[in-house]
């Protein structure tokens, strides 16, 4: 019988000491000017190593970052430090990236602010859509990778319960719950992507343009490093999709990519196997698992219900954030890269 993911917990203590699940988050993780750091030593000499971020400095590179943002009269972005230090870490301590990144973030949510504007985790509809467990959630692996399970066959494509855009805004917070935790941040995200159940109704349901629109969001305002996307059980729907939305995708993306037929034992030449549900495993599997898929969604779910969280995610969906261009210096100092004593 495989282990359920409490049984595991102190798995997930070695990598961060103050966790016992890999769904909590400590609420000093989300104070402006109070930051305590919850790195483990791994992901401290990984920041160092593939960021450039030098604990030493980190403080004041959040400054500079802060005061940077506070200083501009084109636009209004939270400064709390986990968001700071999210893009600074994307952005491998770069300053100017990190601008172009705050740039880039509220541009593409302002385009597409039917998804990312005045988002709420109390609404009956995204609650709705987390339970169908579409997405879920999984731990971290032991290169400190967080996993998402994507279930594209799970998804209503009625249009009865839910629109293509509210389906999305909801899962948008599923993100902002994810990249709340730094050791995400530092590790990365990898994806694995079941397509089982996929028919002609899902392609449908979001329509080539919206895929495309939302693939270009992904990469641009979503502070997360994508270590690996694995997709599973494709078939010639997707295949036909994915080769328009494919050319939207950066070289960097595409080459993370890893197609797996309809095969799991390939995927787990790539995956660990220990951070995959029960229901993804051989029956004769005899060690650690997430547990069930139930378990996880019931787990995150009831994560997004708590009220710090749910106070986290409509900040960062705040309508106070925003951007106007025809404001924007056209004499703006550039920043230049930061140099660290790396050793």
């Amino acid at each position: 019988m495989a282990v359920s993911a409490r049984d595991i917990s102190n798995q997930y203590s070695e990598i961060d000491p103050e966790a016992t699940l890999p769904y909590e988050h400590s609420e000093s993780r989300m104070q402006v000017g109070e930051y305590v750091c919850t790195l483990d030593e791994k992901s401290i000499k990984k920041a160092k190593k593939e960021l450039n971020e030098d604990p030493k400095e980190r403080a004041g590179a959040v400054k500079a970052l802060r005061d940077w943002v506070n200083q501009q009269q084109w636009l209004r972005f939270p400064t709390d430090d986990t968001v700071l230090l999210a893009i600074l870490r994307v952005r491998k301590f770069s300053q100017l990236r990190a601008r172009e990144m705050v740039e880039s973030i509220l541009t593409t949510k302002a385009k597409c602010s039917e998804w990312y504007i005045g988002n709420d985790p109390t609404d009956p509809k995204a609650q709705k859509i987390w339970k169908e467990g579409v997405y879920v959630p999984l731990p971290r692996d032991k290169d400190g990778q967080r996993a998402l399970l994507m279930r594209i066959g799970k998804m209503d494509p009625s249009g009865k319960s839910y629109t293509a855009d509210e389906f999305i805004k909801a899962n948008a917070m599923v993100f902002d719950y994810l990249l709340m935790d730094e050791n995400t941040q530092v590790n990365g995200l990898i994806f694995i992507i079941d397509l089982t159940g996929m028919d002609i109704k899902h392609t449908t349901f979001f329509g080539l343009a919206r895929n495309k629109k939302t693939t270009e969001a992904l990469q641009k305002s979503v502070t997360a490093r994508m270590k690996g996307i694995h997709y599973y059980n494709t078939g010639p729907i997707f295949e036909s999709v994915f080769e328009v939305v494919k050319v939207f995708m950066s070289d960097k993306l595409r080459s993370r990519i890893h197609f797996h037929g309809q095969s799991l034992v390939s995927l787990y030449e790539k995956v660990d196997m220990s951070i995959l549900p029960d229901e993804y495993l051989p029956d004769d599997y005899k060690g650690p698992s997430a547990g069930s898929v139930q378990d996880l969604i019931t787990n995150y779910v009831e994560e997004l219900n708590k009220p710090h969280i749910q106070q986290w995610v409509k900040r960062m969906h705040s309508p106070e954030w925003g951007i106007d261009l025809s404001k924007k210096p056209n004499d703006e100092p550039q920043a230049s890269f930061r140099k660290l004593n790396v050793s």
